[in-house]
């Protein structure tokens, strides 16, 4: 799989989503603005559907972001970035800490292959998109269908506003805005290849209370 025909979807799904525009064109056209075959196009959507960038409905098409389990709802409550963050800080440290206990090596590969893009990576747009990968391969990592689905339900209720306030606090300052997170990622990679889940609860606890600090200041 071509490196820039992956990258180029990305950014075409990260204009997409910040248009407003919650669904992709149609595979047709889709082919036509990246430039590939439709053979190889569905293997770019599967990659980028896996990684919940993306989700598809038969009929419908292909929408931005994870599944959203709250497109129906007739009265959706509003639901602040603070309710957001508080509310990962209830499940994700035990996402991890589950990870640590069930997580296989493949698990840990795509947890690794994470970390290496990141570290590299120059956008600031793509790198958050490799976190959102990150964490996700962490509640994958849990082999629990039903945490994963309130992980999803989680991240898409928060994606949009916790990207505004990113852009608000960071700006272009890539290196501001990574340098810590790209450290406390790493331990707590290692926390989970070590299988220990109380080293990886309390590794999630802190870098997300890192994280909502840099954002909103102590609380």
């Amino acid at each position: 799989m071509a490196v820039d025909d992956l990258s180029r979807l990305r950014d075409l799904i990260e204009a997409t989503g910040r248009s407003g525009e919650p669904r992709l064109p149609p595979e047709p056209k889709l082919s036509d603005l990246l430039g590939v075959s439709r053979g190889k196009l569905r293997t770019l959507l599967k990659r980028v559907e896996e990684e919940g960038l993306i989700w598809r409905h038969v009929g419908k098409g292909t929408f931005v972001g994870p599944r959203d389990l709250t497109a129906e709802a007739q009265s959706p409550l509003p639901i602040s970035l603070g309710d957001i963050m508080d509310a990962r800080l209830v499940l994700e440290p035990q996402l991890a800490a589950q990870a640590a206990i069930h997580s296989t090596a493949a698990d840990l590969q795509a947890m690794d292959a994470c970390l290496a893009e990141m570290s590299a990576v120059q956008s600031l747009t793509l790198w958050r998109r490799l976190d959102e990968r990150l964490h996700r391969a962490i509640a994958e990592a849990s082999h629990n269908m039903l945490l994963l689905l309130l992980y999803d339900t989680l991240r898409t209720q928060g994606r949009p506003s916790l990207d505004s306030r990113i852009d608000a606090v960071f700006g272009a300052a890539m290196a501001t805005a990574t340098a810590a997170s790209d450290g406390e990622h790493r331990v707590l990679v290692d926390s989970i290849r070590a299988h220990d889940p109380e080293r990886a609860e309390q590794c999630m606890r802190d870098h997300l209370r890192s994280v909502r600090t840099k954002l909103f200041g102590l609380r």
